[in-house]
C-alpha cells in the first residue's frame, strides 16, 4: 500500500499543490523537499510555483505517473483541497521563513474518530526543514 501526500508550497502571495503517490511519510516527505532544493532557484529565493516545479522534477519517476501538479485552485482553499483529497494520508505546507533562512514544514496527518465515524486532519508538527530532516530522515 502507497503513502500518498500533498505538498503545498507556499510563498505568501502563491500556493501550488502537488500530489505524490507514495513514500510521503515524514521520513519519505524530508528526503523528497530535500531533493528538489537541487533543481529549485538557491535559496534564500523562494517561489511557490518554481519550488513547485522542483520537486516534480526531482521526485518524479521517468516512467511518470507517480507525481503531479494539482488543478488550479485559486478560488478555493487548502483546507478545500484537503478534504477534496480526502484519501490523501499526509499533507505538507512548505513555505520560507526569512528569520530562520530556512524553510518551514507543517505536517498534518490523517487521524480517524472511531466514536464519530469520521476522519480528521491533524497537525502532528511544524518545524525548519533542518528539523525535519534531523528528526525523520535521519532518522531513518
Amino acid at each position: 500500500m502507497s503513502t500518498k501526500a500533498i505538498y503545498f508550497f507556499d510563498d505568501g502571495k502563491d500556493i501550488y499543490g502537488v500530489f505524490k503517490h507514495y513514500d510521503g511519510y515524514p521520513q519519505g516527505a524530508a528526503a523528497h523537499i530535500e531533493d528538489a532544493k537541487a533543481y529549485a532557484w538557491p535559496l534564500p529565493r523562494w517561489e511557490a510555483d518554481e519550488f513547485a516545479a522542483a520537486f516534480v522534477a526531482a521526485n518524479k519517476n521517468p516512467k511518470g505517473g507517480e507525481v503531479r501538479l494539482l488543478p488550479n485552485f485559486e478560488h478555493t482553499s487548502i483546507p478545500m483541497m484537503m478534504e477534496e483529497y480526502h484519501w490523501c494520508d499526509f499533507y505538507y505546507l512548505i513555505s520560507w521563513d526569512d528569520f530562520d533562512k530556512d524553510m518551514f514544514v507543517t505536517i498534518f496527518e490523517k487521524r480517524y474518530d472511531e466514536k464519530l465515524e469520521t476522519q480528521y486532519w491533524h497537525e502532528t508538527a511544524s518545524m525548519r526543514h533542518s528539523e525535519m530532516l534531523r528528526a525523520y530522515a535521519e532518522a531513518s
